[in-house]
């Protein structure tokens, strides 16, 4: 029996049963917890993440062995490689070089999951991350007396189920994993991903502006489709993680937008029995699902976090264990006798020197002066360590400077764009400006190359207004500076 235990922002979710490549579903928990406690993976507020993981277990009465661990977070460097057909040591041995342009861990460990291999190549779903990142983890449930067995990555185990689903097989389609307002959506053909995003959205779930974002994303995907020279259409978009009537409010929404295909919810087959009247929700579960197949080569970070370095020097020859001890300490005895006397005789000499050396009134004086310079040197330290940290507060703040300006113009130009910049705050980064155009969709299209260029944490932006003498359509947006804007 296995648990699979997948924690989001707000959600802690456990699926209970057997795993292989029929999964028998026995229970399923769900929990909201405050946010705060677990932000993109990272645990921010270790105590509350112990109690609310502490309260799930009791409350659910979970088992505490062989629970395998889901994570899904930016600090998991993910990529997909083709590689030579080699065995399971070569492949590690290439991994360290393929992420060489992205690693900036101290202490990376890696892994990977075999997804395709024909005669020559292979195709490998390879993961990085920070020993710390993973140990953290370990440390926090091995306190609860919760014994993990493995630790996996959402993308990958959300790949894994789908590759067994006849409903999404031969098909070029985007399916989109709704948890919350984070969306998770992927691009698959002809039975793999070729692309995955996950994007954050600021309105309300269950409502008709939520649609019309889950529409931009299909629209950001086919462009994406068209750069990678993927030329079949998109057939359908199917939705997971919703339902009822908030399923129709999205494909509404969507078909109003003028996305291509058709919109459906993905369903359950035969190889994964839910509990009864659970069917339809298994959808919010395909992490946690994915996590319970078994494949030979698959992701499990707990092996390379745990595995310490091999000591390489070769141990002793038996000859060297069993003779030489022997004689060197036959022979050390022997010196030892002679040279004892000898040597009291030197200690009671130099302990006497040193006697009258820290009597001294001169040496002492000295060391006096020597602790009032390392008081003054400990008092320094600490004022530049406080200088160091007022610093880096100081660095953190984003520049609202001439390059940040030139970006927001250059993205208004595209666009058609009209552009006047209201406020700055620089104690936040949060920058407000009117966008004005002709259409709804340049304000739109504009938003969407605000969010692409990087030096913006979040964009938010309120309804539009129309005004009548201009004939312009206006809309407000709020964007916060990331730490690395106008550097």
């Amino acid at each position: 029996m296995t648990t699979s235990v997948y924690l989001s922002n707000n959600t802690i979710n456990a699926v209970v049963g057997i795993g292989g490549k029929k999964i028998h579903v026995k229970r399923v928990c769900s929990v909201e917890i405050p946010e705060g406690s677990l932000i993109n993976g990272i645990i921010t507020n270790e105590a509350d993440l112990s109690d609310q993981l502490k309260e799930f277990w009791a409350q659910n009465k979970l088992p505490k062995k062989d629970v395998a661990l889901v994570i899904n977070s930016s600090q998991l460097v993910l990529k997909t490689l083709t590689l030579p057909k080699a065995n399971d040591k070569k492949i590690r041995e290439v991994l360290p070089m393929e992420f060489g342009d992205v690693s900036d861990q101290k202490d990376p460990i890696l892994d990977y999951m075999l997804e395709s291999a024909d005669k020559k190549t292979i195709s490998v779903h390879a993961v990085m991350t920070d020993r710390s990142f993973v140990q953290g983890y370990l440390n926090l449930f091995k306190e609860l007396g919760i014994k993990i067995s493995s630790i996996s990555v959402a993308r990958t185990c959300r790949n894994k189920l789908l590759g067994t689903l006849k409903q999404v097989r031969g098909k070029v389609c985007v399916i989109h994993m709704i948890d919350g307002t984070s969306i998770s959506s992927m691009l698959w053909v002809d039975g793999k991903s070729v692309y995955a995003t996950q994007r954050r959205v600021f309105c309300e779930p269950g409502t008709t502006q939520f649609g019309l974002e889950l529409a931009r994303l299909v629209n950001n995907i086919q462009q994406f489709a068209i750069t990678q020279q993927i030329h079949e259409k998109i057939e359908t978009v199917y939705l997971a993680g919703t339902q009822g009537d908030e399923f129709k409010i999205y494909r509404d929404a969507m078909t109003e937008a003028g996305t291509e295909g058709t919109c459906e919810l993905l369903q359950p087959e035969k190889h994964i029995r839910m509990p009864k009247g659970m069917e339809q929700e298994y959808s919010k579960y395909l992490a946690e699902l994915g996590n319970m197949i078994h494949v030979k080569q698959d992701i499990n970070l707990v092996v390379p976090a745990k595995k310490k370095v091999k000591n390489k020097e070769a141990g002793p020859k038996v000859w060297k264990r069993y003779v030489i001890p022997p004689i060197v300490f036959l022979v050390g005895c022997g010196a030892a006798a002679g040279v004892l006397l000898f040597q009291e005789h030197q200690r009671r000499q130099e302990l006497q020197e040193l006697n009258d050396y820290i009597n001294d009134p001169s040496n002492i004086e000295q060391c006096t002066q020597a602790d009032t310079v390392q008081s003054q040197i400990a008092e320094l330290s600490g004022k530049i360590a406080q200088i160091q940290w007022v610093e880096g507060c100081v660095l953190s703040y984003p520049y609202m400077n001439s390059s940040v300006v030139q970006e927001l113009q250059n993205c208004a130009a595209v666009q058609a764009v009209e552009l006047e910049i209201q406020s700055y705050k620089a104690q936040d980064g949060a920058l407000s400006m009117d966008a004005r155009a002709e259409e709804v969709t340049m304000i739109n299209q504009f938003i969407d190359m605000l969010e692409d260029t990087g030096i913006f944490d979040d964009v938010q932006y309120s309804g539009y207004s129309f005004d009548e003498t201009s004939l312009l359509y206006t809309i407000n947006v709020n964007c916060y500076l990331s730490e690395q804007a106008g550097r």
